[in-house]
């Protein structure tokens, strides 16, 4: 285990709709305590943590790198290490991550700490862990990425104003219900095919996305695989019912009808009309035909607390 001194900080101060640029000297004060020296890298536009991260890991990449934001910003930071490094590359540097999103998911589907202090000493004890990280059209994403009513709902959740946290994905999925948009769906994976009207087709590094809803509750990003889950098309009540099981973590809905489950080390979709995709809560596009999805085993190494009593 090797002792961190020296980390570079991708603060992104417009994640949870602005409310991440309050936490700030908070995240001072924890590394502070850690005793970590930091080169801070912020945002201050929209697709800035990209570019921003691409050229701190340039400058030193074998520096640890802590990124300061939501799920979308991870996300964007994870394609700013692929563009600086490239995905051949030995090593990246090691990743920790402060929690400053509206769900968290990534943080929460991991049981990573929380706690800003917390992060900030894991980071300094210098223990990691190898997680796989899942890419769809070129494109990485660490947690949960969706084809078709799973973005429809994202797109939703953005125009809501009014209200905060994961209520507002609450309320975006009612109306993604209401909506029941479906699209015509051809999947190929490893060893199977499915073809049909398909509602929705989720998939996961991880089994929690949106801070409330667990559609792929098999996915382990450790496994070496992706998980992905589809639905086919169905009436409102059937999808609100579907819906319901969803905020459970048993993973009830994968036993319903029409829903299915599989794990797969690659994914293609082909859709029609063209359907949205979202990955990591991030709309790539709203009328997309064809989306592949392949995994990449243990390409992130992430801060991982030491064992009870090191």
């Amino acid at each position: 285990m090797t002792v961190i001194r020296r980390v570079a900080v991708v603060f992104n101060p417009a994640a949870h709709r602005g409310l991440a640029a309050h936490q700030r000297p908070a995240v001072e004060a924890a590394l502070a305590q850690a005793g970590l020296q930091a080169q801070w890298w912020v945002s201050t536009a929209a697709g800035q943590v990209r570019p921003l991260t691409a050229q701190a890991v340039s400058e030193n990449p074998t520096r640890p790198v802590l990124i300061a934001g939501g799920d979308g910003t991870i996300g964007q930071a994870l394609n700013g290490m692929a563009d600086a490094l490239g995905l051949d590359a030995p090593t990246w540097p090691a990743v920790g991550f402060f929690p400053l999103g509206s769900a968290n998911d990534l943080v929460s589907n991991v049981g990573l700490p929380r706690d800003l202090t917390a992060v900030a000493y894991m980071v300094a004890r210098g223990r990691t862990r190898s997680m796989d990280v899942l890419e769809v059209n070129g494109v990485l994403f660490a947690n949960n990425a969706g084809v078709g009513l799973e973005p429809y709902i994202s797109m939703a959740e953005k125009r809501i104003q009014r209200v905060r946290g994961v209520l507002r994905y609450g309320l975006a999925a009612v109306q993604g219900v209401w909506a029941n948009p479906h699209w015509h769906m051809r999947l190929t994976w490893d060893d199977g095919q499915v073809e049909g009207m398909l509602s929705l087709v989720s998939v996961g590094n991880w089994p929690r996305t949106g801070g409330l809803f667990y559609p792929t509750p098999g996915a382990d990003g450790f496994d070496g695989r992706l998980t992905f889950l589809y639905a086919r098309a169905m009436s409102r009540p059937r999808l609100l019912r579907t819906l319901g099981y969803v905020l459970h973590p048993s993973g009830r809905h994968v036993r319903a009808a029409g829903v299915a489950q599989h794990h797969a080390t690659r994914l293609e979709v082909v859709c029609t009309p063209g359907a949205p995709l979202h990955a990591d809560g991030e709309i790539q596009t709203t009328a997309g035909e064809r989306f592949a999805f392949r995994v990449h085993p243990g390409r992130l190494r992430i801060f991982w607390p030491t064992e009870p009593g090191a």
